[in-house]
């Protein structure tokens, strides 16, 4: 299988302006195209923050996942009208995966995997794992790669073979959510929950390099807890201070840093003082960061500097996304912002609940998942 990575320059902060955004509202303003409730959350159910696969049948596109009401649902992408729905043996938090040959995988609250055939509407095959699965399946040729809430990470076939497993070290003290690992050719790049950062051979599973992203994880509380919550980034070439690195990992930190790693052994070659909780998005000549302060940062790929910061939000930003020459962010209070390439807002709407897990992009708008148990399509 063939990866395709991006390459772009990545400097040290300098000094620049903060300002906030203007709010001009020049183009279309945000559509909610259809919003249904999932779950069918009672009063003071858990939180509903499982995330939608996309599967292809006869000209359709339906979205398919578990709920934390036990669940699957099947809903058409367009109109949102929900095609069918079959029981799950627990509620789910999952994300979901479509694999090739149509079916889906998605985990439970219990620690249960599951592949399930949407169009016949039936479970297909489950194995039981070690924990939770909340961390989103990735597709790795024929098979997938899972990673479960306490460090283990599986490759299983399509028909539910596993393949083989690597154990991470535990943590005792760790956030719902983690980070996906990324597949760079041959070799499997993941960031567990206690902040190891491991390079693993995708046919075997076997240890590369291992690394200790986070230098001080001692806390009583979740709110001070540094966590990695967004996947890694392959940069073929980073130039910093007018020195060149080539192969090297961007891995976010969140409430702590972006740490800079060598692809090749794990070395680390800096940080920077920056917290995130998603990827950062490389578009054209840009590289944009959205930071857990509100802030999105634009740079120049070609000349290595920060053009602009933005105050977009007074809480923790996800994204951004990029759809019709549009960059699209989420906040933590269940805010949608649509921004344009100078930092500019045009418009914003506010959905029921908070927005934890980062939308999901189509051909149609983004696909938005709230704690509350929405799903909205905006565009």
């Amino acid at each position: 299988m063939k990866y395709v990575t991006c390459a772009f320059a990545v400097v040290a902060f300098v000094a620049g302006t903060f300002s906030f955004a203007p709010r001009a509202m020049a183009e279309p303003k945000i559509q909610t195209v259809w919003s249904v409730d999932v779950d069918q959350r009672l009063p003071n159910s858990p939180l509903a923050l499982s995330q939608p696969a996309m599967v292809q049948h006869q000209g359709e596109t339906w979205l398919v996942l578990g709920g934390r009401d036990s669940w699957v649902h099947v809903y058409d992408l367009d109109s949102g009208r929900e095609i069918r729905r079959f029981p799950l043996p627990a509620p789910s938090d999952s994300g979901a995966l479509a694999l090739p040959n149509g079916w889906v995988v998605l985990g439970d609250v219990q620690g249960h995997l599951y592949a399930v055939d949407p169009v016949e509407g039936k479970i297909v095959w489950q194995k039981e794992l070690t924990a939770a699965l909340t961390i989103p399946p990735l597709p790795l040729g024929d098979d997938f790669l899972i990673q479960t809430g306490d460090n283990e990470l599986y490759r299983f076939s399509s028909n539910g073979e596993k393949r083989w497993s690597y154990t991470g070290s535990k943590n005792t003290l760790s956030l719902y959510f983690g980070a996906q690992a990324l597949i760079v050719d041959d070799t499997i790049y993941a960031v567990f929950n206690n902040g190891d950062a491991v390079a693993l051979k995708a046919y075997t599973g076997d240890l590369i390099w291992k690394r200790q992203t986070i230098l001080s994880s001692a806390t009583s509380a979740l709110t001070d807890l540094k966590a990695p919550l967004a996947q890694p980034t392959f940069l073929s070439q980073l130039h910093l201070s007018g020195e060149k690195v080539n192969d090297v990992l961007m891995v976010p930190i969140f409430q702590g840093e972006v740490v800079v790693l060598s692809s090749m052994d794990g070395s680390q070659s800096f940080d920077v003082p920056l917290s995130l909780k998603s990827s950062p998005l490389v578009t054209g000549e840009y590289m944009f960061m959205a930071d857990s302060f509100g802030f999105l940062h634009a740079y120049n790929l070609d000349k290595g500097n920060r053009v602009w910061s933005k105050k977009i939000s007074s809480h923790a930003l996800m994204g951004p996304q990029l759809f019709h020459d549009s960059l699209w962010l989420t906040d933590n209070q269940g805010t949608v912002f649509k921004v344009n390439m100078k930092g500019e807002i045009k418009d914003m709407k506010q959905l029921q609940g908070s927005i934890a897990r980062l939308p999901v992009v189509t051909s149609q708008g983004l696909v938005i998942r709230t704690d509350r148990g929405v799903m909205a399509l905006v565009k």
